[in-house]
């Protein structure tokens, strides 16, 4: 795991308030990229339902595709890009307390003066809508079940996290465990260290650092920030443009335009593992499905379709396993996708993905999907400090 900067953040604040100069930025580190929303779209993800607690700032993904069929499914040439902006922005406002949705009350704010640990009485649930956003772009080939042949699509997608909700316990261990700090730093040798005059900002930072106590104030709270709230609900929206292919007289057309809510019910289970959950997952999706052949004509043409469905997945620190159904309603059919999948995070940047079931228009043949996940942190950072 890499290390959190948080807490580096919170000892360049005590550390400056002796020292002059402008403390370095401090990056706050993602997990695993998830799927991105223009792959989800399409129906070639190893899992249609997904809430990611975490996004990388930048990473390249791809999805190929195996069926019954030798010539259906996709080819070797899909990937996406996704792009977080928010681990772009230097934000000088930005605190430990801000960063985790934590707030103080109006009459806080209205007496002025710096707020206290305990005046962080309220959260805010939709604190992640700017957090989580990204966007994506992805190019496929593949027959989709329509076509006679792989034809080429470009898609493009966005998300965002509308509510996080963490339980009341989980709020106050995020104080607590400031609190535990503030006294680790105004205690012992810290004070003594930070009045060294002799010492540069940075060897001040080194030394608080390597003091005995410092990595288990450290590793407690990379534990509290990797907890996964109670629940969350993400949007997602994306739209998928068919290119066309002059040789079976098909022109560039729309695709497929999707807009959905994915809900995670997340149940911590300490006593299978201290980083174990139980997930339940709920999906509502609206399609507007441009790619549906008229077999007489062999015209493309467009219905609307409604997805619901649920997942439930066990998490086992960097393994998972999950199994989700989604009907999807339509004018002339009903279909369904019936998915089994396993996830292992490799490490904070690299994840494999792997699924197997039916999917919609398999008609019951069998498919294996399997996808690469890789995540770039390009010196990505949010300048935090605890105040």
């Amino acid at each position: 795991m890499k290390r959190l900067y948080i807490i580096c953040v919170a000892t360049l604040f005590y550390i400056s308030l002796y020292a002059q100069g402008e403390p370095p930025s401090s990056p706050l580190k993602n997990l695993a990229p998830p799927n991105s929303p223009a792959f989800v779209l399409m129906d070639v993800t190893p899992s249609s339902i997904v809430v990611p607690e975490n996004i990388q700032s930048f990473s390249i993904q791809t999805i190929n595709a195996f069926t019954g069929n030798s010539n259906n499914g996709l080819s070797n040439n899909n990937f996406a890009l996704e792009f977080q902006p928010y681990w772009y922005v230097k934000r000088e406002e930005e605190n430990f307390f801000k960063y985790n949705n934590l707030t103080v009350s109006k009459a806080v704010v209205a007496a002025g003066g710096t707020p206290t640990v305990d005046d962080y009485t309220g959260y805010n649930v939709f604190g992640d809508i700017w957090k989580k956003a990204s966007f994506s772009l992805a190019l496929m080939n593949g027959d989709f079940e329509v076509f006679n042949e792989p034809q080429s699509f470009v898609s493009i997608g966005a998300r965002t996290r509308l509510i996080t909700v963490r339980s009341l316990k989980q709020i106050n261990k995020f104080k607590n465990q400031y609190k535990n700090y503030v006294h680790f730093m105004s205690n012992g040798a810290v004070p003594v260290i930070i009045g060294n005059g002799s010492m540069s900002l940075e060897e001040k930072n080194e030394a608080i650092i390597n003091l005995p106590g410092y990595k288990s104030i450290e590793k407690d709270f990379e534990s509290l920030i990797e907890e996964k709230p109670v629940f969350a609900l993400d949007m997602a929206i994306a739209y998928s443009h068919f290119m066309g292919n002059n040789e079976q007289e098909f022109d560039d057309a729309f695709g497929r335009f999707g807009i959905w809510l994915s809900g995670d019910l997340a149940i911590y289970t300490p006593t299978i593992n201290e980083k174990s959950y139980i997930h339940f997952y709920g999906i509502f999706r609206f399609l507007k499905d441009g790619i549906n052949l008229n077999e007489e004509s062999n015209e493309l043409f467009s219905e609307d379709k409604i997805d619901f469905g649920g997942k439930i997945e066990f998490e086992l620190n960097r393994i998972s396993f999950a199994y989700e159904y989604v009907t999807r309603d339509s004018e002339n059919d009903d279909e369904s996708r019936s998915i089994g999948s396993i996830r292992y995070r490799i490490n904070d940047d690299f994840a494999l993905n792997g699924g197997f079931g039916e999917n919609f228009k398999s008609e019951g043949n069998g498919i294996v999907l399997l996808g690469i996940e890789w995540g770039i942190d390009n010196g990505s950072s949010v300048k935090l400090t605890p105040n």
